[in-house]
């Protein structure tokens, strides 16, 4: 489990980096609102990220029925909470909506690229043998 642990700590950073760059090129070539976006994105996908962290970590000790049933409801509950945040940012805060996906969706793609990445190295271990 304390691989585990490294590995988020390691995604969140990475994250941070890449939502620095981002927010610093905002900055620099757009507007505010378009960089608030990308922020207000960037912490509800670390906030989605952790809350699913505690859940896959919650759902190891429960039987199997109540296992399936609290990821439902996490799942709904995650979805709820990004649904709430597009709608606040759309109607009240009037920031870039683009922005905010753009800033969501960097956790999936740093998810997938370090899966791809460990995929990569445990095919050139296997030819190294």
């Amino acid at each position: 489990m304390k691989n585990y642990e490294l590995r988020v700590r390691n995604m969140l950073a990475q994250m941070a980096l890449l939502g620095l760059v981002f927010c610093t090129l905002a900055y620099l070539y757009s507007t505010i609102p378009v960089m608030i976006g990308l922020i207000i994105g960037l912490v509800t996908g670390s906030v989605y990220f952790l809350y699913l962290y505690r859940q896959v970590e919650n759902v190891q000790v429960f039987p199997k029925q109540k296992a399936v049933e609290h990821i439902r409801g996490g799942w709904i509950i995650r979805l709820g909470v990004m649904v709430l945040v597009l709608i606040v940012i759309t109607h009240y805060l009037k920031v870039s909506t683009l922005a905010f996906v753009v800033g969501f969706f960097v956790m999936p793609v740093l998810l997938f690229l370090n899966g791809m990445l460990l995929v990569v190295r445990q095919i050139g271990d296997t030819k190294k043998r």
